[in-house]
């Protein structure tokens, strides 16, 4: 018996809103639209990515050359070089973008701890689910939400990730992971389009936005944490 392997409990677990500290690996969800936005520009060829946790740290940890891209009510603030939009992807191949929205940048910084800490969307639900199950047995996908309340679109992400994590051998643990699976059986532009995150993006014509952020599984590009830059967290494509 002693040369039987012993299988370990691998579990994930869903957070509506981001509550920390977190210990092993953490996936933060904000799929309208930061942790897409993330992917879609490592997808396209940016170098890394430093996520501000405030539009003054970002303007303030840009260096000459680098991206200054984020939004605040879902519009470009005033100076910076792009929005918060996957459709601005083709413009950073080759350079760093420091990064910093409303809501995904801060539940990044709210996951920070983490042992791991990627960045997860629908379109590299499959990729961000086995390169977590690479990194521990133990998984938080932890949701950004909206202006502190619950977002029906990034707990609807979380379900999608989940049942690739189920496919690798995860159980779901926690009522919230039960509902976001649940939530994950219908059609994810169906969802996210009845999510307050795109009637918001509705509202100031970025509609279309919305349509990208509901593809499924259409690149490989996954946020990992590497490392820090003065209060910065940065990702690279792991």
């Amino acid at each position: 018996m002693g040369g039987d392997r012993i299988l370990k409990d691998r579990v994930f677990r869903v957070d509506p809103l981001p509550k920390g500290p977190y210990e092993g690996v953490a996936v933060v969800i904000d799929v309208i639209r930061a942790t897409t936005t993330a992917g879609a520009f490592l997808e396209a060829g940016a170098l890394d990515l430093v996520l501000a946790k405030s539009l003054d740290q970002a303007r303030a940890l840009r260096l000459p050359g680098e991206v200054l891209a984020g939004e605040r009510g879902g519009l470009r603030p005033e100076g910076f070089d792009l929005g918060n939009s996957p459709q601005e992807a083709f413009r950073v191949r080759g350079r760093r973008v420091v990064m910093a929205t409303t809501n995904g940048t801060r539940a990044v910084h709210a996951a920070r701890t983490a042992q791991a800490l990627l960045l997860g969307s629908l379109q590299n639900a499959r990729a961000v689910a086995e390169k977590a199950a690479l990194l521990g047995e133990e998984v938080t996908l932890v949701c950004a939400g909206k202006e502190g309340e619950m977002g029906l679109d990034d707990l609807y992400t979380a379900g999608v990730i989940g049942r690739r994590l189920m496919e690798l051998g995860f159980r779901a643990e926690g009522e919230t992971a039960h509902l976001a699976l649940f939530l994950a059986e219908n059609d994810p532009l169906a969802v996210l389009q009845a999510s307050e995150a795109a009637k918001a993006l509705d509202r100031v014509g970025l509609g279309e936005d919305v349509v990208l952020c509901a593809q499924v599984d259409v690149h490989k590009a996954v946020p990992v944490r590497t490392g820090y830059r003065d209060g910065g967290v940065v990702f690279g494509r792991g």
